[in-house]
């Protein structure tokens, strides 16, 4: 059993049929069916249960995948140690964000740490479905590093810093009624259409759980993915939104306004997977936008 195997092993598992596999690793067929072939018959066990559509991993292949990807990751972690002493950083780094969150500028921190290391090939994946879909790819091992909207506390499983914060308040058009309010209540909005993020989006979850526990129930008219889109509905008169305020100001057709029952923010946190060591450049990443760039306006 050498790397080779528990590469074409691993990409066999994840692809879930041979020839996905074969494609992804610039292989042929015929190939990946007898590395894969060599590993069972060096282990004495079937690792896979073949049909003629897909694989299936066995209890075996089960219990050797997290143990594969683990030695894999050891791997790249040994090569990315001696790249760093020698001619610097090199690799690829796979990088989830969330696409038009301009509290923190990550176009800006990635633009520095290329300028420092110009081998690190960088592939940026955006979430449809926010945090929750970054923290998962960071699970899965499809994300090396991922800009998202978590607190430490909210998973453990992760090595969550955060990077930059702002407070969330009711956001209305100019001409609302409640445009001249200073500050409002939960339960002053819930006869009010609103705008709001996906399912999925840490803002919608802290919004949601808020008025879960004081039984409140509120209109959502309209969804998006995109905190841009969710102020330019506002403003066109779609419906009101609990947003941060970053995401408004100097906007003179948009009226913030505090919620003087929920303390509620939108932090943007750098995070990477705590069961498996980060790459180096993964690493020098997370260090650079923790202690190099200040955060946008809050």
């Amino acid at each position: 059993m050498d790397k080779r195997h528990l590469e074409v092993f691993v990409a066999v598992a994840v692809a879930g049929t041979f020839t996905r596999a074969a494609n992804d690793l610039h292989l042929v067929q015929s190939a990946v069916s007898a590395t894969v072939a060599a590993l069972e018959s060096d282990l004495n066990e079937r690792l896979f249960d073949r049909t003629t559509r897909q694989v299936r991993l066995t209890a075996a292949g089960r219990a050797l995948l997290p143990k594969a990807v683990a030695i894999l990751d050891a791997f790249q972690d040994a090569r990315d140690t001696v790249d760093a002493v020698g001619a610097g950083l090199s690799g690829s780094l796979r990088i989830g964000y969330m696409t038009n969150v301009t509290l923190f500028d990550v176009p800006g921190l990635l633009g520095r740490f290329h300028a420092d290391h110009v081998g690190v090939t960088m592939h940026l994946a955006p979430s449809a479905t926010g945090t929750t879909g970054l923290a998962e790819g960071l699970r899965t091992g499809d994300l090396d590093l991922a800009f998202l909207s978590a607190k430490p506390a909210a998973y453990p499983d992760l090595s969550v810093a955060v990077l930059a914060t702002s407070p969330m308040g009711l956001v209305v058009p100019a001409h609302h009624p409640l445009a001249g309010r200073a500050r409002v209540r939960l339960e002053d909005t819930v006869s009010e259409p609103f705008v709001e993020n996906h399912t999925g989006f840490t803002s919608r979850s802290l919004v949601d759980n808020e008025f879960r526990q004081r039984g409140l129930w509120r209109d959502i008219r309209i969804e998006t993915s995109d905190v841009n889109d969710a102020a330019a509905l506002v403003r066109n008169g779609l419906g009101v939104g609990i947003l941060p305020r970053y995401s408004v100001e100097g906007d003179s057709h948009l009226r913030w306004i505090d919620i003087e029952d929920a303390a509620l923010e939108t932090v943007v946190s750098v995070a990477t997977h705590r069961g498996r060591t980060p790459s180096a450049a993964a690493s020098r990443l997370a260090a650079l936008a923790t202690v190099s760039f200040e955060p946008g306006p809050g």
